[in-house]
C-alpha cells in the first residue's frame, strides 16, 4: 500500500487580521486596504468607531429591528454598515 507524502505550503497572512492568501503579492495587496490595519485609516481602528450592541429597547431614529444593534461614528460621518467601512478618513483617530 502506498503511503502520503507530506507536503509543506507557504501561505501569507495579514498582520492585522486572520486573512491568508497563497500568494505575497495578493496578501500585500490586502494588507493596503485590510479594515483593521490603522494606516488605512478605516472606520474599525477609529476612536470614534461605536458598536451599540443589542438590547430590548428601540433606539430613537431607528426601525423596528433596531434591538439588533448598530453601528455608528461618533465624529458623524454617517451611519457604518456592518459589511463596510469608510477608508481614508478625515476625521479618522487613533483608538486607544
Amino acid at each position: 500500500m502506498s503511503e502520503p507524502i507530506a507536503l509543506k505550503v507557504t501561505r501569507w497572512q495579514c498582520p492585522h487580521c486572520r486573512r491568508a492568501r497563497s500568494s505575497k503579492k495578493a496578501a500585500t495587496v490586502h494588507i493596503g486596504r485590510c479594515w483593521n490595519n490603522p494606516a488605512v485609516r478605516a472606520c474599525r481602528t477609529c476612536a470614534n468607531y461605536n458598536v451599540v450592541e443589542t438590547g430590548d429597547w428601540c433606539f430613537p431614529g431607528r426601525p423596528c429591528n433596531c434591538n439588533e444593534g448598530y453601528i455608528e461614528c461618533r465624529a458623524g460621518v454617517g451611519a457604518v454598515a456592518a459589511g463596510s467601512m469608510v477608508t481614508g478618513c478625515e476625521m479618522w483617530e487613533a483608538a486607544a
